[in-house]
C-alpha cells in the first residue's frame, strides 16, 4: 500500500498553501461550503457519471468525498473546520467507491479535475467568503490578491494530484478483489437482469450468480460502511426468515444491493419477522415486497429502490423502509410540494408542527381506524375523556362536516405522517 501523504498533513498544507488568511479577513462560517460542496457534486456528476444524474444516494455518496476535499483546501487557510474523516482514509475510500460503483480510472482522474476547477471557480464566483477582508471595514468592497488566489489554487492542485495517487491505487485493488470474487461477474449478469422485462430465463444465471431465480424474492438496499457489515445484516436477515438463500452485490450509488430467496410464497409473519429484525440492526435499509419469479426478481428490487427514494422525502423515517409499508406514499410524494399543499389544505391548523397538533392527529387517525372512543382510549393508553376532548378540538379547526371527506383526511393524516410537518 502506498504510504504517500494527502494534504491533509497540517506542516504539508502549510508549505504548500503559504500563509493563511489575508489581513482583515473574516471567516464566515460554512453555510457556503455546503452550497459549493452541493454545486461541486452535481457538476462532477454531470461530466463524468452522466449516468447517475438525478439519483439521491448516488449524490450524497459523491458529495461526502467532496466535501472532504473541500474542506482539506478551505481548511489550509482556516476558514473552515477541518474534515471529520482522515483524509487519507476517504480519499482511499473514493477510489474503491469508484470501482465498486463500475467506473473505470479515468473516471477518478476526470473527476479530481473537474472538482478543482470547479472549487476554484465556483470560490472565487461566491466572492472567496473566508478569504476576502470583511466587507463594512473595506469600504464596502469584496478584494483578495492575486497572490492568494494563487496560493488557493496551487493547494488545489497539489490535493488533487495527491489524493489522485491514493485513489488510483485503491480503485486497483478493489477492482482485482471484486473480480477475484465473482462480484464483477455477477453484477453483469444482474445488470441484464434488470434491464430487461423478458420473462425468459438463462439457465446460466443461476450458475453465475450462485442463486436460484426461482421461487420467490425480497430484494433488499443495505446502507452499510463496507461488505462484512452488509453480510452480517443480510445473514442475520436470512437466518430469522429461513430464507433459502441470498445474494449480495458491491454497492449501486451507497446502497449494498441484495435479494432473499425462499423457495414458496412468504407468509405476513415472515415479513413482519424480516422488517423486525432489519429495524433491529445498526444499518439503513429499505425492502420490496415477495415477488415470484424472474419478474418478481426485478420488481422487489426495484420497489426497495422506490422506498429508498422516500427516505429523502421523510421527516423522520424509520431505520427500515418497507415499501409495502409506503406505496400509496410512493405514489403520492412524486410532488412533494404538492403533498404538503395538499396536507395544508386538508388538515389546516391541525398540521402544525406542535405536539399539541401532532396528539390530536393521532388521536383523529386512531379513532377513524377504530370508531369508538373506548376502543381509542385502550389503544392509546388515555382516558376517554381525553379521547373526547381532543376530538372537540378537532371538529373547533376543521369544522362539523369534516368527515364528509374521510378519504382525504385519512390520507392527509398518513402523508403529515412522512412529511415535516408544514407550517402557516
Amino acid at each position: 500500500m502506498s504510504t504517500v501523504s494527502v494534504c491533509s498533513d497540517a506542516e504539508l498544507l502549510k508549505e504548500a498553501c503559504g500563509p493563511k488568511v489575508a489581513p482583515g479577513a473574516q471567516d464566515f462560517g460554512t453555510p457556503w461550503i455546503d452550497r459549493l460542496c452541493d454545486e461541486i457534486t452535481c457538476e462532477i456528476t454531470k461530466d463524468v457519471f452522466p449516468t447517475r444524474q438525478g439519483n439521491v444516494p448516488f449524490h450524497n455518496g459523491l458529495r461526502r468525498f467532496v466535501r472532504t476535499n473541500v474542506l482539506s483546501v478551505a481548511k489550509a487557510h482556516n476558514v473552515a473546520p477541518p474534515p471529520a474523516e482522515d483524509v487519507t482514509s476517504q480519499v482511499r475510500d473514493f477510489g474503491a467507491w469508484v470501482a465498486e460503483q463500475g467506473f473505470s480510472l479515468v473516471c477518478i482522474r476526470q473527476a479530481y479535475w473537474t472538482g478543482t476547477r470547479e472549487l476554484i471557480d465556483r470560490w472565487g464566483r461566491m466572492g472567496w467568503p473566508g478569504l476576502a477582508p470583511d466587507p463594512a471595514a473595506n469600504g464596502g468592497r469584496i478584494a483578495v490578491s492575486g497572490e492568494m488566489v494563487s496560493r488557493v489554487a496551487f493547494c488545489a492542485f497539489d490535493f488533487a494530484e495527491r489524493a489522485m495517487r491514493e485513489s488510483v491505487l485503491a480503485h486497483q485493488e478493489a477492482t482485482a478483489g471484486l473480480r477475484l470474487g465473482g462480484d464483477l461477474r455477477r453484477r453483469d449478469v444482474i445488470t441484464t437482469i434488470l434491464a430487461t422485462d423478458d420473462g425468459r430465463v438463462n439457465p446460466a444465471w443461476d450458475a453465475a450468480l450462485g442463486y436460484r431465480l426461482g421461487g420467490t424474492h425480497i430484494g433488499l438496499l443495505i446502507n452499510a460502511t463496507d461488505r462484512a457489515h452488509a453480510e452480517q445484516v443480510l445473514q442475520r436477515a436470512k437466518t430469522a426468515t429461513s430464507a433459502r438463500e441470498h445474494l449480495l452485490l458491491p454497492p449501486l450509488a451507497t446502497h449494498w444491493t441484495a435479494w432473499l430467496g425462499y423457495r414458496k410464497a412468504v407468509s405476513v409473519g415472515v415479513l413482519d419477522t424480516l422488517r423486525r429484525t432489519l429495524l433491529a440492526s445498526d444499518a439503513q435499509t429499505a425492502m420490496g415486497r415477495p415477488r415470484p419469479g424472474i419478474a418478481g426478481f426485478r420488481a422487489s428490487h426495484r420497489e426497495a429502490v422506490r422506498a429508498e427514494d422516500i427516505r429523502e422525502k421523510f421527516h423522520d423515517a424509520p431505520r427500515c423502509l418497507s415499501f409495502h409499508d409506503l406505496s400509496l406514499e410512493d405514489l403520492l410524494l412524486h410532488d412533494p410540494p404538492s403533498a404538503a399543499t395538499f396536507v395544508r389544505d386538508e388538515l389546516g391548523p391541525l398540521a402544525d408542527s406542535t405536539d399539541r397538533a401532532a396528539r390530536m392527529r393521532e388521536t383523529l387517525s386512531v379513532w377513524l381506524s377504530c370508531g369508538t372512543h373506548t376502543a381509542t382510549a385502550a389503544r392509546l393508553s388515555i382516558h376517554e375523556n381525553t379521547v373526547r376532548l381532543r376530538l372537540n378540538a378537532v371538529t373547533e379547526m376543521l369544522g362539523a362536516g369534516y368527515l364528509g371527506r374521510k378519504a382525504e383526511l385519512l390520507v392527509a393524516l398518513r402523508l403529515c405522517d412522512v412529511l415535516a410537518a408544514p407550517r402557516p
